[in-house]
């Protein structure tokens, strides 16, 4: 088996995905901020960090990688960040580890999106568009006035982004599936953290829970396992949400929806 990379891997979700993988066998290659301990230690928030950490995997691997798991992820108001590290850390990765991904004849790959895609009303579509079209600049600009969506704005491109190339050549072409998880909440002590804070803590208990709690991270790691085996084989470019029903409870309606094709 060849090895797969996990980012933001010494914590939390990234923490229980690598276990998990580990357990079945498979080598992980963890990536994670300096001094977290993680195999390869980089930044993700900058260009000279995103190339070399991909310098290091190909080194590390030989130029033939298994799987990738994007999962490093920041939620903040300092939009250049949470953009650069959500949609950059995890587009610019994967075009620096394509070749490595293709070398291995069958490989996958999986992003931690978020529930957020389609439970966060009004999200503003400008700055989405514009880390489509590579214009980074644009969609900071875009966001000076409304930095709260900063996360939600990251998380759609980056959805978007796996929607529009999964089925291509490039990438179910070349061997490679590429989907997306949505997690809403997940029992971390990051999510212990904020239940302590007075000013988060009354939006997160007051979120639906159909299943009587929030997701815990071993159902994370155990559906990003199954996405990364040859089981899943066939699924290509979707975005499951795995967050105990909180999307379905506020969207049950609306999907699937017609699709209204133009003559």
């Amino acid at each position: 088996m060849h090895p797969i990379v996990v980012t933001g891997s010494q914590s939390g979700m990234g923490a229980a995905i690598a276990s998990r993988l580990r357990g079945t066998g498979q080598t992980v290659i963890g990536v994670d901020l300096p001094g977290h301990g993680a195999e390869i230690e980089g930044d993700l928030s900058s260009v000279g960090g995103r190339r070399q950490i991909v310098a290091h995997v190909l080194e590390t691997t030989g130029g033939v990688l298994g799987g990738l798991v994007g999962n490093a992820g920041v939620d903040n108001e300092n939009v250049p960040l949470v953009l650069a590290v959500n949609y950059l850390g995890v587009v610019e990765l994967l075009d620096g580890l394509h070749e490595a991904l293709a070398a291995a004849g069958r490989a996958g790959v999986v992003v931690n999106v978020s529930n957020s895609i389609a439970v966060t009303p009004n999200v503003p579509q400008q700055p989405v568009d514009a880390l489509l079209d590579n214009r980074f600049a644009d969609a900071v600009a875009c966001l000076g006035d409304q930095p709260r969506f900063a996360y939600q704005v990251s998380k759609t491109a980056v959805a978007r982004w796996i929607r529009i190339q999964a089925a291509r050549p490039r990438w179910a072409g070349r061997g490679i599936t590429l989907n997306g998880i949505c997690p809403g909440p997940v029992r971390t002590p990051l999510l212990e953290h904020d239940l302590q804070d007075p000013r988060k803590r009354d939006a997160i208990l007051g979120l639906p829970r159909p299943l009587g709690d929030f997701t815990p991270p071993a159902a994370i790691a155990d559906l990003t396992e199954f996405m990364l085996s040859e089981r899943a084989r066939f699924i290509v470019g979707q975005l499951i949400m795995i967050d105990g029903g909180i999307e379905a409870t506020y969207r049950g309606a609306d999907y699937p929806s017609p699709w209204i094709r133009p003559h």
